[in-house]
């Protein structure tokens, strides 16, 4: 039997994540809407909440590898 969305355990997380982490993103100077169009919360295979961040393009995945390498040298 599937899991509905709105059942699953930790969806409210997973909704809070998603949106904590597209305004983290937008902080970092990223366009959400035109470079994680896919990113959203949802109910996994597996019947877990899970947050899916989609399909980015490589100049994308480059910037924001340069922000969390910067942050982690940053000790953040």
């Amino acid at each position: 039997m599937a899991v509905a969305m709105g059942d699953a355990p930790g969806e409210e997380a997973a909704r809070r994540s998603t949106d904590r982490l597209a305004l983290a993103l937008e902080e970092a100077g990223f366009d959400v809407g035109q470079e994680f169009p896919a990113l959203h919360h949802a109910v996994g295979r597996r019947g877990a909440a899970v947050v899916r961040i989609g399909d980015i393009s490589p100049a994308v995945a480059d910037r924001l590898s340069e922000v969390l390498a910067g942050q982690a040298l940053a000790g953040k």
